[in-house]
């Protein structure tokens, strides 16, 4: 019972880990295909340098948005990775607990 709980414990901290990173690597994604090859910032020759924002293309849409299904696609073998992951870690965390409780169970049953 204490693995089971454990694996849901580190699964969904698993999870919550990869999504966040998921999450972020999909927005700059988007503001890459957004904004595409455009500078960040204008220089223009023979007059004083002036940094200012260029001007934002208007977003380019794409039928399906394919950066979307990718990432409901990560986040579908996001799911079962961090179930197994769980699982592995409550297995290791919980080894030294069952070494501490035989060690014990067998200095009660020597007769001393």
């Amino acid at each position: 019972m204490s693995r089971l709980r454990l694996t849901c414990l580190y699964g969904g901290v698993f999870m919550v880990a990869g999504t966040v990173l998921l999450a972020v690597v999909h927005l700059l994604a988007v503001q890459a295909v957004n904004r595409g090859s455009d500078p960040v910032f204008e220089v223009q020759a023979g007059t004083p340098v002036v940094l200012a924002p260029a001007a934002v293309p208007a977003p380019r849409q794409q039928p399906g948005n394919p950066l979307m299904s990718s990432a409901l696609l990560g986040l579908a073998a996001l799911g079962p990775l961090s179930v197994i992951a769980g699982y592995v870690t409550a297995g290791y965390a919980l080894s030294s607990v069952r070494r501490i409780t035989c060690t014990a169970q067998q200095a009660i049953r020597q007769p001393g």
